[in-house]
């Protein structure tokens, strides 16, 4: 199982809700959420697809950093508006996100030649599986 544990600030907006951010070396890593249950919802969303683009890119992820609420409102420029927050850590299991997420299929449409076509079903073959198993070797094949 691998579960990723990183610190957020969440931030208090003035007009309400929760602005969420995860530390500066986490690329990508901010979201918000009307009440703190929809930003730490959001939060863990966002982490998970922080986590998506580290893999797909064949980067590793940064080490988790402790964070400071009053050092996060300095860098952003909110010193002095009434800005309350805390740091709170923020788990994802990204196994079964990736399971839910990018696992599940999604339908294609394609054209092929007639012919083609006639000759696969006359073999009973299986046009998504045929699919996949061409894309999976033209993929380990390009060194993907």
């Amino acid at each position: 199982m691998a579960v990723y544990t990183y610190p957020a600030c969440f931030l208090e907006e003035p007009e309400g809700g929760y602005s969420v951010i995860f530390q500066d070396s986490l690329v990508g890593g901010g979201t918000c959420g009307k009440t703190i249950e929809e930003a730490m919802k959001m939060a863990m969303e966002c982490l998970s697809l922080v986590i998506e683009q580290y893999t797909e890119d064949g980067k590793v992820l940064p080490k988790p950093k402790e964070m400071d609420v009053n050092k996060v409102i300095k860098k952003l420029g909110l010193e002095g508006q009434g800005y309350k927050g805390f740091i709170n850590y923020v788990s994802v299991d990204y196994e079964s996100y990736a399971k839910e997420h990018l696992e599940k299929s999604v339908k294609k449409t394609l054209t092929i030649p007639r012919s083609l076509d006639i000759k696969a079903k006359k073999l009973g073959l299986n046009f998504s599986q045929v699919l996949q198993e061409a894309l999976t070797q033209k993929i380990k094949s390009q060194g993907k």
